[in-house]
């Protein structure tokens, strides 16, 4: 008979075709003042209001060094960067006896930094600044005005290679159904995590695997964690994450089976020591969490021993009798349709109950033989043929 338990734990990689829409960056009321010296320098200060990026003026920071021609024209090359803290610092030079006159120039400009989706991104265009002064050639005022307009490129997402895997795998083959990892850039501006209603849409992130939505529990800038959909079909199927900023389209391997431990950190295997006694940490008493005994792991764990009842957590164990759809809650007990065996330290373990307990989410519930050696041992379950990944280990006490 199964135990029900809810043990998902939100966890923390380019390849394929990606597509994305510049946004334009319009530069207005950029307007500075300041004042030239003896030697015909010109430094200023100001402000611009960037319209990709906010709606109240953003301060930046320009630099460029050019001898301009009295009432003549002059190119030059700029970096923009906006963080908000960054003031407008302008210096050219002018020829001399150039008492007067009206100064263009034109700027080639280059923009990093931003918010959001645009935060780290990088764009170009051109600024005008009209310089007006009657005493550019000494110490004295000056007036300016400018525009300037332009592209900004977004964060736009992408999938790393091989990285859409089962929940703490490495190997890139899901399951339908089976809870699963996609790691790479650009699929968020920030963290969004479900309430547990199964939504194919989240944080303004969707993805479809074979042209089906999936249901997302987590989506952050680098990692989105979902359950895929139903789908009888097997092999290479499109996978495509798409934000507010593009998509991306990159591929994985479905197949029937795909199972993966559930991991407490980056070996020990998620699993509870049952406690008909009363004396667990957790649940009343009625459970501990499995691993090394003490509080390595940031919180209390028991290492089991000879005897004990153990719960151990997975995914991608296969199809189920009763089948279980994906997208909707569970908290009954489907068994495998394959039988699930067991490997502790190289001896056979065969379960009492392997199966469904909640949706996606295999519990496999078996009683620790006496023999085993102590410490961290080497687990793996197989089913059908297909083994869960390597490296896995589960704690153990001395005997008894």
């Amino acid at each position: 008979m199964a135990c029900h338990y809810r043990f998902l734990f939100a966890l923390a990689l380019f390849a394929g075709a990606a597509s994305a829409q510049n946004t334009a960056l319009t530069l207005s009321n950029l307007t500075f003042s300041g004042a030239t010296n003896s030697a015909g320098q010109i430094s200023a200060s100001g402000t611009v209001t960037i319209s990709a990026l906010a709606a109240a003026p953003v301060p930046f920071t320009e630099t460029g060094t050019s001898q301009i021609p009295c009432g003549g024209t002059v190119s030059l090359s700029q970096t923009l960067t906006f963080n908000g803290t960054d003031s407008l610092t302008l210096s050219e030079s002018f020829p001399p006896n150039c008492t007067s006159g009206n100064f263009t120039i034109n700027t080639t400009f280059t923009v990093t930094g931003g918010a959001g989706a645009y935060s780290g991104r990088s764009g170009s265009g051109t600024l005008t600044f009209m310089i007006q002064s009657n005493q550019v050639n000494g110490a004295g005022p000056f007036m300016g005005t400018g525009s300037g307009s332009g592209t900004l490129s977004p964060q736009m997402p992408g999938v790393a290679p091989s990285g859409i895997v089962p929940v703490y795998s490495t190997v890139p083959t899901i399951q339908p159904g089976e809870w699963v990892s996609i790691y790479g850039t650009g699929f968020a501006p920030s963290t969004f995590t479900w309430n547990g209603n199964f939504p194919t849409s989240l944080g303004g992130t969707t993805v479809t695997i074979d042209g089906k939505p999936a249901y997302l529990w987590f989506v952050s800038p680098t990692q989105i964690n979902l359950q895929a959909p139903a789908d009888a079909t097997t092999g290479s199927v499109p996978v495509v994450v798409t934000t507010a900023t593009g998509s991306f389209t990159s591929s994985v391997t479905l197949a029937p089976l795909a199972p993966s431990f559930s991991l407490l950190d980056g070996t020990h295997v998620t699993g509870i020591i049952l406690r008909s006694d009363g004396s667990g940490a957790y649940g009343g008493g009625t459970w501990d969490i499995l691993g090394p005994t003490g509080n390595s792991l940031g919180y209390p764990t028991v290492a089991a021993k000879a005897g004990d009842s153990v719960v151990l957590f997975a995914v991608g164990l296969g199809p189920t009798n009763p089948p279980v759809p994906p997208g909707e809650v569970y908290t009954s007990a489907a068994p495998t349709v394959s039988p699930v065996s067991v490997l502790i330290d190289n001896v056979s373990v065969t379960p009492a109950f392997a199966g469904l307990s909640s949706a996606g989410l295999y519990q496999i519930n078996l009683t620790v033989p006496a023999g085993l050696g102590t410490g961290d041992l080497a687990v793996q379950a197989s089913v059908g043929g297909v083994s869960t990944q390597t490296g896995v280990v589960l704690s153990l006490n001395a005997q008894l």
